[in-house]
Parts: structure tokens; C-alpha cells; sequence
């Protein structure tokens, strides 16, 4: 059994002022995928370094300052991945979007998936990175026949039952037609939403709150940060959940549990 976490934690220096450490400390059994670190490699706090006894620590970052970036911490006993630093597409990759890393058993795709912007004006190139990515997991997926697990902060939500005011959003980024229809394009490629899988229908389930207007208190949120698995190994799936008790961030933790 092996246990994968996902958080968008809105700047690594940030949220180790605000518990990341004890976070990371209960879930030292676990692969742990960060977005939004905001940091170079040496500008991890040397608080988060000295607690990873067990752990290690792989980051990629945008080569802008203090912008996008994403990070694994995994423990020491999984042995050493294969890690690639982005998937080949520079445009991409200079900001710091995408993290594989590649077990005997498993494939893991920690991904920072653009935000569309207020005038959508970076849509195209959000659903144009979305569509390398799934292109790159099919092609790993057929050349391994490993499981498959995507996983990060899509920045889309899917269906109206993902965020408390769809009627409100029809037009905001996160929500736009083509935007959701991309996500149909994953799910039409084989690939298994696990929270849904595990959780079904359930409502008011949200990762992501803006912080104006007290928003997280009333729970008015969106489910933006997910875990896919190849519909091949969907039978692995033991628990699928979110933590929205857990803050830090404007996102919360999300989790997943395979049979592996």
C-alpha cells in the first residue's frame, strides 16, 4: 500500500511559517507533491531540509523569481525514481509546471496546470500544456505499462457539482467550456477521476478558496486539485480524500490510496 499526497501551497517559504513542517512530519510514509513553491532550490527553508530524515526532496523551478515551480518530497524507502524535469516542451518548462517521477511500480506526474487568467488570456496555452502532458502520460503509459498517477493543481474545475456557484462562473476561467472539455478529453483518454471514483457525488468537496470573503469559513470553493489514475489501475484505489482542515494555503491537501 503506498500513499501519495498533492497541495498547492501557494510559496514553500510561506507555508513553513504556517505548519507545512508538522504536515510533512504525519505523512513521512508518503509521496508528496507540491505547487506553487515559489523557490529555487536554495531557497527552501533549511527548517523544511533538516526534517527530512527519511525523505527526499526533488524541486523545479520556473526560471522567473518567485513564481510557479513544484517540488516531490518522497520517502527514502520507495528507492530512487527516475525523475524528469519538465516534458520536453521549453515554453512549459521554463516555468517550472511539471515534475515525473518514475518507480519500478509506479509513474507520478506532479503537475502545476496554468491559470487562465481574468481576460483568458492564457486559456490556449493552459489547454495547450494540458494536452502535452496527457499526450506524454499515454505515451508512458503504452512504453511502461506502469500505473499511471496524475495529480497537482489542474486550476479546472470539471462539473458544476466541483464548485459552490457554477451559474456565476460560466465565464470565469477554471470553468470555461473548453476548459471542462479538455478535462472530458482526459477522461474520454482512460484516465479516472479517484475522488469521484471513491466519493461518488458527494457535495461542498473543494480544495480552493479564494481569500476574500471569509469564503473558506462558508466553504464557497472549487475543486481544482485532483488525482487521476489510468482506468487500468483503477482497481488499485483504495481511499481517494480531501483535507480541507488542513491550512496553510488557499488550497488544501488532497490524498490518495493505492494498492501497490
Amino acid at each position: 500500500m503506498k500513499t501519495f499526497f498533492s497541495w498547492n501551497i501557494n510559496g514553500i517559504r510561506a507555508c513553513t511559517k504556517k505548519g507545512l513542517v508538522d504536515w510533512i512530519e504525519d505523512n513521512s510514509d508518503a509521496a508528496i507533491s507540491f505547487q506553487e513553491i515559489k523557490a529555487s532550490n536554495d531557497q527552501v527553508p533549511s527548517e523544511l531540509l533538516s526534517s527530512l530524515d527519511d525523505q527526499e526532496l526533488v524541486t523545479f523551478s520556473a526560471k522567473r523569481p518567485g513564481y510557479s515551480g513544484v517540488a516531490n518530497i518522497f520517502p527514502k524507502s520507495w528507492g530512487e525514481p527516475k525523475i524528469s524535469y519538465g516534458i520536453g516542451i521549453e515554453k512549459f518548462d521554463c516555468e517550472g509546471r511539471m515534475l515525473i517521477l518514475e518507480w519500478d511500480d509506479v509513474v507520478l506526474y506532479t503537475g502545476y496546470y496554468p491559470n487562465g487568467q481574468r481576460d483568458h488570456g492564457r486559456v490556449d496555452y493552459k489547454l495547450e500544456f494540458s494536452q502535452a502532458v496527457l499526450d506524454h502520460a499515454l505515451i508512458k503509459k503504452k512504453e511502461t505499462g506502469k500505473v499511471i498517477v496524475l495529480t497537482g493543481d489542474f486550476n479546472t474545475a470539471h462539473h458544476a457539482i466541483d464548485l459552490a456557484n457554477p451559474k456565476q462562473n460560466l465565464n470565469t476561467t477554471g470553468f470555461l467550456p473548453n476548459e471542462r472539455a479538455w478535462m472530458d478529453k482526459l477522461v474520454d483518454a482512460g484516465f479516472v477521476d479517484c475522488f469521484r471514483m471513491v466519493n461518488d457525488n458527494v457535495e461542498g468537496a473543494y480544495t480552493w478558496w479564494t481569500y476574500r470573503g471569509d469564503c473558506r469559513e462558508r466553504n464557497i470553493g472549487w475543486r481544482i486539485d485532483y488525482f487521476f489514475v489510468d482506468a487500468d489501475s483503477a482497481d488499485k484505489v483504495l481511499d481517494c480524500f480531501i483535507q480541507p482542515e488542513v491550512m496553510g494555503s488557499d488550497h488544501c491537501p488532497i490524498g490518495l490510496v493505492l494498492d501497490l
